[in-house]
């Protein structure tokens, strides 16, 4: 059995460090004569579109070639990849692999993977077998909308700030710093929802929450452990609503949070753990999954998991 690799790169992800990752990892290639084959991702939604032709290709290919489709970019451009992956429909799906080359990079903090581009390659290319990793899933019902992600779906707080970090120009300098410097405008912007939380025969109605996060993993916005609890490696999301606060709370919870994790046990915080979830939003509000702006709109999200195979070896911690 042989492995081949299809690379897509995002050589915009954090604002050039996609570009300069590649830039290590390609000649790392060539110097093990890897087979691979690359492309360029040039605008939003091109990644989809690569990673679906990348995947059609796979079929045609050999039974004793192992196909891997590498991405090198950001949680966004791996998020891309996913979907286009998914709209191929086979019994064996094209593993998936991941080279984090943005300004977040919270999957590789989920995952507990390298963050040097030479010892990351080194998890993939030394990997032996795909392992099968959660994702997320929701259907929007309002727009018939159906997507995968890998990190979190977000409404109000955390979206606002997303949005807002997105637009700066500072993102791929400060990394999680531009998501924290973000999150006092995103305050003077957000105002409290009313939010229904349905869990089985569990219905929660919250008249004014400001923070709805749903996680695939520990971490969003470059690094904060919003969720300590959460695992990539289990079938569950985990969910966290925070209802309008004033600001000395919102910096006491803050203050909680550094202190590993104790913000959930806040009376202003609730804290859900399940493998399906039902979110209801009467109101405009923004949306983001996976560090993208999903549109300012109301909401009937049903948040699931499943799996898919990934190639990436988190054992490894040296490179060659």
């Amino acid at each position: 059995m042989t492995t081949e690799y299809d690379i897509i790169i995002n050589e915009l992800a954090g604002s050039g460090h996609g570009k300069a990752v590649w830039e290590i990892v390609k000649p790392l290639l060539e110097q093990r004569q890897i087979v691979f084959e690359s492309r360029v991702s040039e605008y939003a939604g091109h990644t989809t579109r690569l990673a679906t032709q990348f995947a059609e290709q796979q079929r045609q290919k050999p039974a004793d070639v192992t196909t891997v489709l590498l991405v090198i970019g950001g949680d966004g451009t791996l998020n891309e990849a996913l979907n286009g992956l998914m709209q191929v429909p086979t019994d064996h799906p094209m593993p998936l692999a991941y080279i984090p080359g943005g300004s977040g990079n919270d999957f590789a903090r989920g995952l507990e993977m390298a963050t040097d581009p030479a010892i990351a390659l080194a998890q993939v290319l030394n990997n032996l077998r795909a392992r099968p990793l959660t994702i997320g899933y929701y259907h929007e019902t309002l727009k018939n909308e159906h997507r995968y992600f890998v990190n979190n779906v977000g409404l109000g707080f955390d979206a606002q700030i997303v949005d807002d970090t997105n637009r700066s120009k500072k993102k791929g300098k400060l990394g999680h710093w531009a998501y924290l410097s973000n999150a006092l405008k995103a305050y003077s912007q957000q105002e409290g929802y009313p939010l229904t939380v349905h869990i089985g025969r569990q219905r929660d109605h919250y008249r004014h929450a400001f923070l709805c996060t749903v996680s695939n993993h520990p971490y969003f916005g470059g690094g904060v452990k919003i969720l300590p609890q959460a695992n990539i490696h289990d079938d569950q999301l985990e969910l966290i609503v925070v209802e309008e606060p004033h600001w000395w709370i919102i910096l006491w919870l803050f203050i909680l949070l550094l202190m590993g994790g104790r913000h959930l046990n806040s009376r202003f915080v609730h804290h859900y753990r399940s493998d399906k979830l039902h979110l209801l939003v009467n109101s405009v509000e923004i949306g983001q999954m996976d560090g993208q702006t999903i549109g300012n709109r109301n909401y009937d999200l049903y948040l699931s998991t499943q799996t898919y195979p990934f190639w990436i070896d988190t054992s490894i911690h040296d490179h060659y």
